[in-house]
């Protein structure tokens, strides 16, 4: 069944190239003008991918994705269009649990190629809950696919244990000191890559390619973004600020110093 998106766009024209580039890769596309029929679609279609443009009539598409974001279930990936002079926007963006953005003007190829990361990683996600499996983690391989050059396999998931912090991949929970906390499925993943292999060091790069499924340094920043909320919320439940560390000018790593 091919893939739907939702396309939440007031430019008619952007709107209309987007949508014929992305039926042409065999999805299926909606649009709303407007932030309020944004949500009104997504409730009656529950999408697999949305597109939202930052400005908005009506709700901005903070707003909705926010709205999206609280409202449970199964959950759509979601990609923001913001102005390439407006950082803040996509900073905002990624703040309310967008995936990932993209910048205008933008090339046509580099939306299609972020759609396609976005809703392959979406589908893999649901299916290794349905199935109940999931990637194995280096602590229960004891080693690193990533070193070896090895295809990873899958396997039963279990708990991975890097206290204070108890990271379940089958339930795709994180708990803190035996706090549950609310993540983003990309936050997820993001910890969840990090937690594997405590104590390397990961550039930006490297993180977008692992976790997002492309590598492009220009969205160096979205990495920057979740890392600073994936700290935040550690620490709001009573864990370490810095739970995820920066190597100057080189990157980040989970740290490998256990804090009970």
């Amino acid at each position: 069944m091919a893939s739907t998106v939702l396309i939440v766009e007031d430019d008619q024209r952007i709107a209309s190239v987007v949508k014929f580039h992305l039926e042409r890769e065999s999805l299926t596309c909606h649009h709303a003008g407007d932030g309020d029929k944004g949500l009104e679609l997504y409730e009656e279609l529950k999408p697999d991918l949305v597109i939202l443009d930052v400005m908005l009539p009506g709700r901005s598409g903070f707003d909705v994705c926010q709205a999206i974001r609280s409202g449970g279930g199964v959950q759509p990936a979601i990609l923001m269009l913001t102005a390439r002079v407006e950082e803040v926007d996509a900073v905002m963006g990624l703040t309310v649990g967008a995936d990932d953005y993209v910048r205008k003007p933008f090339g046509v190829k580099e939306l299609v190629a972020r759609v396609r990361s976005l809703l392959q990683r979406r589908e893999a996600r649901l299916g290794a809950q349905a199935t109940g499996q999931d990637r194995p983690s280096a602590a229960v391989t004891g080693s690193d696919p990533l070193d070896s050059g090895e295809e990873e396999t899958v396997a039963t998931p279990e708990p991975l244990l890097r206290p204070p912090l108890r990271i379940d991949p089958g339930r795709r929970e994180v708990q803190v000191k035996g706090e549950l906390i609310e993540l983003t499925p990309t936050e997820f993943d993001l910890i969840y890559f990090m937690a594997r292999r405590p104590g390397r060091v990961f550039t930006r790069e490297e993180l977008l390619d692992h976790v997002w499924g492309y590598d492009h340094a220009g969205y160096a920043r979205t990495i920057d973004s979740h890392i600073a909320r994936v700290r935040r919320k550690v620490a709001e439940a009573g864990g370490p600020r810095d739970i995820i560390q920066t190597v100057f000018r080189v990157g980040y790593r989970y740290r490998d110093d256990p804090d009970d």
